[in-house]
């Protein structure tokens, strides 16, 4: 009985660990439809045009493309957001009908462009 009690508890702590960690370890973006972009990243510019919005931050665990960390990639999951077609280094991410965000990791630096519908 008190193995069974155990091992539940294990696995409520850790199931609470890992929704505190996707929960808190990334924040909305302000101007690209509240994208995820993880705590550690530094917003080093935002640049707005006719038909995009585009904000480049400075993020150490960014590397080539083709590269998004599997819990990057989760957390993007979890709020809503569903992997696109691939387009070179840029990774479409779709919420919802109308809504793109392209990302593209570069050695890093992680950039993330909504584009105007």
């Amino acid at each position: 009985m008190m193995k069974k009690r155990k091992k539940i508890f294990s696995v409520v702590i850790i199931a609470l660990l890992l929704i505190g960690y996707f929960k808190l370890a990334y924040t909305p973006s302000h101007d690209v439809e509240e994208f995820p972009i993880p705590r550690e990243a530094h917003l080093v510019k935002t640049t707005v045009g006719e038909d995009y919005i585009t904000e480049k931050y400075k993020w150490f665990i960014a590397s080539e493309a083709g590269s998004i960390p599997p819990w990057y990639q989760v957390s993007i999951w979890l709020r809503g957001w569903r992997k696109g077609e691939t387009m070179g280094a840029d990774q479409v991410y779709k919420k919802g009908s109308r809504k793109l965000i392209y990302l593209l990791l570069i050695m890093n630096f992680t950039l993330v462009n909504k584009v105007k519908l």
